[in-house]
């Protein structure tokens, strides 16, 4: 098979049925055949160097850190709350009495029959 010149490649017509099905399909399959060769060269611009050097990776952490010192921390977290059908002391294992004037009145009881949330 010969080389291809990717600057023989003809602009398709504006007219798609000018050309027939075997024609669009050499040309379709034309441009992957140079890409193949050119596929392990990575594109390199001066910005995609900035950012992966080491001065640019510092650069883009000081920026993270400002923003977290101006605007504070984001919370990523995302919390679903759902109804349930009890009373939120009844989920309880155990509930705390306190009694801050008699600390020694202070109680714990446990509920039986619960099970524990596994």
């Amino acid at each position: 098979m010969d080389p291809i010149n990717p600057l023989s490649f003809e602009v398709p017509p504006f007219d798609p049925d000018e050309w027939t099905d075997e024609r669009w399909l050499e040309w379709l399959k034309a441009p992957d055949e140079v890409r193949g060769s050119e596929a392990d060269v990575p594109v390199t611009t001066l910005a995609s160097r900035i950012v992966r050097s080491t001065p640019g990776h510092m650069l883009g952490q000081a920026m993270i850190g400002m923003a977290q010192a101006i605007y504070g921390r984001q919370d990523d977290e995302i919390v679903i709350v759902v109804e349930g059908n009890s009373e939120p002391h009844e989920d309880e294992l155990f509930a705390v009495r306190l009694d801050p004037d008699h600390p020694e009145r202070s109680s714990v009881v446990f509920k039986l029959g619960s099970e524990s949330p596994d």
